[in-house]
């Protein structure tokens, strides 16, 4: 580095300047009505440039927007669409204030220091977390897919400065900071701006040693731009394929052609790609080709923009099993942010290397025999098994989900009289038993009729474990219509009684049988195939009914006790009734 040296790019106090002229940067821009987040940045690399101009009282917004002002034409162009005269001249006043290298720093540190932050960036702990994964050599071609502002690009240039660099990103703003952050390093980085699904089709295509790529969260292929095209492409390549696939195995399949043979990529994705139905085609083709190296679960809140826990994919060639790795736990949480500390990062690399507490490497077999499914979780979770066990499915005659009406439809069909029809939800069922104050319903739409519960339906819920479950008693001339988050189970009464299977459900097997096929982290939940597999003990029915007519015993004294309580409530708010206290003396 020409201008910042290791010892001035870790000074506190040059940190601290940098900080305040961030602030100062700010607050001018947004008065002038600016608000990007990248706008401190480039005002910032323009105060920089104008710093070191010999005649600075000739310097004008005029002066800056012609060809002799030292700046990159984009950068040119960026000033004559977002700055102004009233800008320019509030933002020169800065310049007698602070040192060139502090100038420097703030472009550098701006979207990298958490104090100074303002853009939805790569956390630094993850980008060090996947420096160590790659490991970059002197010799190799570094490429940054969707690179954004240039966190990664700009801090493993830094760490390993002989190998090559290679920057793409379609947001001419993200793309121009990583251009001055580059010029100011004087590092060897190549950034392009534009769609990064045409990179497969240019004639000069690079495969690259190393890839990072922090790619757009849950982006719809409709926004794909350009992979739209790319993806019709893949459509021989990856047997059912469909429109319906996530946008981060769209992104993992660029990765993969621009990948050497022998090469690494990093990428992070949503949790919901590696487990759910619809992806399980382009698991399997990954995983049967040997795609996929490593998968780490991540934390809960490791990005600013974001709570949700995402994942991080090791992609290599020739694999022929997949490491998994629990790292939810391997944190240190902050206040709005959490982030890994130079411990846990050693932690989750040794995880990645052998099987212990957070690890466990899964068999190719054992990854067809579950779908696929890349969530750590799903593997360690102990298996439930019974000697006289039977799938739950072949014990079921009909499961259904609850009535998928919208808001709108329910207020439609409410009523505020008392009717022989009710709604249940999920917050009517308490401690396994059906409340008694299921609100109202005027009518219901006949599409809804196959909603409606029978007489010891089993009801469970769909989303949030531990999963609740109650058995429906529904009165002759009685219609109780479900809510969607509900599932209603309609069992083989002659082989099944429906209180014995809610109290194996309800029992720490039946807990553990449930949470071994719960998919989601933020919101746990259970799908009717699944469902459909779990094991059930199923003993005579005469035993059964033994033991199910002890758990209505039990029901029936958890009612009365709960009416003697609301009783002895309603005694303890009127204590005072009958107590002359207030009579006027």
């Amino acid at each position: 580095m020409h201008l910042l040296n290791e010892s001035i790019f870790n000074n506190k106090d040059y940190q601290e300047k940098a900080k305040q002229l961030f602030q100062e940067i700010k607050e001018c821009l947004w008065r002038s009505g600016n608000q990007k987040g990248n706008s401190v940045s480039i005002a910032a690399y323009l105060l920089y440039q104008t710093s070191r101009c010999k005649k600075l009282n000739e310097i004008t917004f005029q002066t800056v927007a012609e060809n002799s002002f030292p700046i990159d034409e984009d950068v040119r162009v960026w000033v004559r669409k977002n700055m102004s005269e009233e800008i320019c001249l509030e933002l020169i006043k800065l310049v007698s204030k602070y040192s060139l290298e502090i100038f420097a720093l703030t472009v550098l540190l701006t979207g990298e220091d958490s104090d100074i932050r303002d853009l939805e960036i790569t956390p630094r702990s993850i980008v060090e977390l996947s420096q160590k994964l790659l490991c970059v050599n002197p010799e190799d071609k570094v490429a940054d897919i969707c690179c954004g502002s240039g966190t990664y690009l700009i801090s493993t240039s830094l760490k390993e400065p002989r190998a090559s660099y290679y920057g793409y990103e379609i947001n001419i703003d993200n793309y121009i900071v990583t251009k001055i952050r580059s010029e100011l390093l004087e590092a060897d980085i190549k950034v392009e701006c534009g769609d990064v699904f045409n990179l497969n089709n240019k004639k000069d295509k690079i495969k690259f040693d190393k890839i990072f790529a922090n790619y757009p969260f849950g982006l719809r292929l409709k926004n794909l731009g350009a992979g739209i095209q790319y993806l019709e492409q893949l459509s021989d390549q990856y047997p059912d394929l469909s429109k319906a696939t996530s946008s981060d195995w769209i992104f993992n399949a660029l990765l993969c052609e621009l990948l050497e043979n022998g090469g690494k990529a990093v990428s992070i994705m949503t949790n919901g790609s590696t487990w759910n139905s619809i992806d399980i085609p382009m698991r399997k083709y990954f995983i049967e080709h040997g795609l996929v190296e490593c998968v780490i679960s991540l934390p809960e809140r490791m990005f600013n923009f974001t709570r949700i826990p995402t994942t991080m994919l090791v992609l290599s060639h020739n694999n022929s099993d997949v490491r998994m790795v629990d790292a939810t736990k391997l944190c240190h949480k902050g206040r709005r942010q959490n982030e890994f500390c130079a411990e846990d990062i050693a932690s989750i690399i040794e995880a990645c290397e052998r099987d212990n507490f957070y690890s466990k490497r899964i068999s190719l077999e054992e990854l067809r025999q579950n779908e696929y499914i890349l969530n750590l979780n799903h593997y360690i979770t102990d298996k439930v098994t019974f000697e006289n066990g039977v799938l739950f499915g072949d014990i079921i005659k009909r499961i259904t989900r609850g009535a998928p009406c919208s808001a709108k439809q329910l207020d439609e069909m409410a009523s505020h009289d008392i009717t022989n029809m009710q709604y249940l939800l999920l917050a009517n069922i308490q401690d396994g038993i059906i409340t008694d104050d299921l609100p109202y319903l005027s009518r219901i739409d006949p599409k809804y009729d196959k909603y409606c519960l029978n007489n010891n339906s089993l009801i469970l819920s769909k989303n949030g474990y531990p999963y609740k479950v109650a058995v429906a008693i529904v009165k002759e001339g009685q219609r109780i219509l479900a809510n969607g988050n509900l599932y209603i189970i309609e069992l083989n009464e002659e082989i099944a009684n429906p209180y014995y299977v809610k109290a194996f459900l309800e029992s720490k097997q039946g807990h553990a049988a449930l949470k071994n096929i719960t998919v989601g982290a933020t919101i746990p939940n259970i799908g009717i195939d699944k469902l459909k597999k779990i094991e059930i003990p199923l003993p005579s029915i005469e035993e059964q009914n033994k033991i199910a007519q002890k758990y209505k015993d039990t029901l029936d004294e958890i009612m009365a006790l709960k009416l003697r309580l609301n009783n002895t409530i309603n005694k303890l708010h009127h204590i005072l009734d009958g107590e002359n206290i207030y009579e006027e003396k």
